[in-house]
């Protein structure tokens, strides 16, 4: 069972939007890109409330089973007269086995059986919760499609009924993907841990992990009965100068510490195996141990206030064994802490949910942002390694380094109003609550809609804008008009597997003076190609009479193809009409949304078939060029 969509309506900042979730890239990897305070970490967190993973959960402070509180998601701007619904409605994708685990389930216990030929490939689940007022009221968890239901003996299937569909309801959810949201905070790695029902959210946070790593091994140890149940045994309970002594003596300090070497052991294997697979590093001997403490022990009131009890509590810390010498891993690098951080939650929960055959979705809020660019590109290179197997991995990002243009179809612009972002700091300011709306697209249709709005997706042109490094001294060099003649030229290069071009883009054709004063005074071998236009062919002019050019070193399209006047004319209709599909317009595609196509094919590797026709014009202008180079080099 894998998610397909969610619809989020009224929550916090969120209007009404749509999350996709459709894999086109053959990864199951997702980026959600804006600016700072577009509503990025409010999308996370809405989806995250549909079905919250146990372990992270509570971060957010709405308890177990909950994320957001109720009362902080209502639109902020009604926050005290909200009276309404939020709403998260997730839509899933079953397969046939899904089908029939559920309808053998339900035939357990309700005695009855489920049509399984009726069930719908996409089922809808909806959780609301209602106000009034601004005060909450109630929460729903809504199964929306209609089943079919009968008893073994009879022959015409019915309608289920509203008991006989919370049933089904609750079914659906058991096998439906939890979903793992990880804020920024939980990688700050602890000093130390408590196992011990005590600390903070965070400990508990880490006490989940802990737990996922003990399960690893399939021995079936918990920290509740292999740690706690050792620790509060009623022989044990006296004062705590007592307990050290009485401890001491005892056979299950032994057993405590196997599990703690047991639980060091698997982190060393999985989570620094994985190491040496994204950075091709050698841990050699390197190791994690997994330490543990003792203390008194004590809780804490109602009112905040703590007391001493008979029960010590039992805190773990995580060092690197390195030969003879420890360190804390607190006290490491903070590209490393993040790396041991986010390895250490992934992995053991990926192995964990594979063995139970359930899968994840999970959610990194602005994952690596502090981290050195090299980090974070090694860190979107793993991401493909956690969504497998039916996981999914979702993250937000303003940093053009966590973008990988593969997965530009199934990257989301994220903003948080209709209208342009305000101009300056005070504008910003100045904006009322009522206007925010938290919207998500596609960057596809994003920037078809909004193709001036590039403050919201400039992380994707910073990572999409080619930055030639054709330029080496002892080398010809082609110059061209613009960016455009570059894209597509690379483009036609690489569709017809040829070698690469020394290609250099200008910025027009009257930009040409300074790099041809360059390529005069090195006595560069040279080839200006320019548009047969008007300013193409006053530039020609002027470049043979300012700076001498020989005519066998500057050319127009037209003289080298007459049919062309710009580096367009090599696309026919057939050609743009493929292209306006890919773009997903409702128009023919302008020049820049073609230079856009070819930029990002690029990027992507991708080179799709765009015609006979176009593949023989450009053939024929690439051997033309390729003629004129060899003719400067002849000389």
């Amino acid at each position: 069972m894998q998610y397909v969509s969610f619809r989020i309506q009224n929550f916090k900042g969120i209007k009404d939007t749509k999350v996709s979730l459709k894999s086109v890239a053959g990864a199951s990897v997702f980026a959600f890109v804006g600016l700072n305070e577009s509503g990025k970490t409010t999308v996370l967190q809405a989806i995250h409330s549909f079905a919250p993973d146990e372990a992270t959960s509570e971060l957010l402070g709405g308890g177990e089973g909950i994320g957001v509180p109720f009362d902080d998601r209502v639109p902020r701007h009604q926050y005290s007269i909200f009276t309404g619904h939020v709403k998260v409605t997730a839509v899933l994708r079953l397969d046939g086995n899904d089908k029939e685990k559920i309808a053998k389930e339900f035939k357990k216990d309700t005695g009855l059986v489920l049509d399984i030929n009726n069930i719908p490939e996409l089922v809808s689940m909806m959780r609301s919760q209602s106000f009034e007022g601004g005060d909450f009221q109630e929460t729903y968890f809504n199964l929306l499609d209609e089943y079919l239901v009968k008893t073994v003996r009879a022959k015409k299937w019915r309608k289920a009924k509203d008991d006989e569909r919370v049933q089904l309801r609750d079914l659906f959810y058991k096998y439906a993907p939890r979903i793992a949201y990880f804020p920024t905070s939980v990688f700050e790695f602890p000093e130390k841990v408590f196992l011990t029902n005590r600390g903070s959210k965070v400990d508990k946070f880490y006490r989940r992990v802990f737990q996922d790593i003990l399960d690893h091994d399939g021995q079936r140890q918990t920290i509740e009965n292999d740690i706690i149940r050792r620790l509060h045994q009623e022989t044990l309970a006296m004062p705590w100068a007592e307990f050290i002594a009485a401890w001491a003596k005892q056979k299950d300090k032994e057993k405590i510490q196997q599990v703690m070497d047991r639980a060091g052991a698997a982190v060393t294997n999985l989570v620094f195996g994985r190491w040496n697979q994204i950075f091709r590093e050698d841990t050699k001997q390197k190791e994690i141990i997994i330490a543990h403490e003792f203390i008194e022990g004590a809780v804490q009131d109602k009112s905040g206030n703590w007391s001493k009890t008979e029960k010590p509590d039992i805190w773990i810390r995580f060092q690197i064994k390195d030969g003879t010498r420890r360190y804390e891993v607190k006290d490491r690098s903070l590209g490393f802490r993040w790396f041991f951080s986010f390895m250490l939650f992934t992995q053991f929960r990926v192995a964990r949910f594979d063995k139970s055959k359930k899968t994840l979705l999970f959610l990194f809020d602005e994952p690596a942002s502090n981290l050195h660019a090299a980090s974070q590109q090694k860190l979107v290179e793993s991401f493909p390694e956690i969504a497998q197997h039916g996981n999914v991995l979702a993250y937000t990002t303003h940093s053009h380094h966590m973008i990988d243009p593969k997965w530009l179809e199934q990257t989301f612009i994220v903003t948080n109003r209709s209208d342009a972002p305000p101009k300056s700091t005070i504008d910003e300011i100045s904006l009322d609550d009522e206007s925010l709306d938290v919207s998500v697209a596609t960057y596809r249709s994003f920037v078809n809609r909004c193709p001036t709005q590039t403050s919201y997706f400039q992380p994707v042109l910073d990572r999409l804008n080619v930055v030639p490094s054709k330029f080496d001294m002892n080398k010809d060099s082609i110059l061209l008009e613009g960016k455009s003649d570059y894209y597509i030229l690379s483009y036609i290069s690489k569709m017809l597997e040829t070698d690469d071009l020394p290609l250099l883009p200008a910025f027009g054709a009257g930009s040409f003076g300074a790099l041809a004063a360059l390529h005069i005074g090195w006595n560069l071998n040279f080839l200006f190609l320019l548009d047969s236009d008007k300013a193409g062919t006053t530039g020609k002019t002027r470049y043979q009479e300012d700076y001498g050019i020989a005519k066998d070193n500057l050319f127009t399209l037209g003289d080298l193809v007459p049919e062309l006047v710009q580096i367009e004319d090599l696309l026919d209709a057939d050609a743009k009409k493929i292209i306006k599909k890919k773009l997903e317009s409702d128009v023919d595609p302008n020049k820049k949304q073609i230079s856009r196509f070819f930029q990002e094919c690029l990027a992507s590797d991708n080179v799709l078939k765009l015609g006979e026709r176009f593949k023989s014009k450009s053939k024929k202008l690439i051997t033309e060029i390729n003629s004129k180079m060899s003719t400067l080099k002849n000389k």
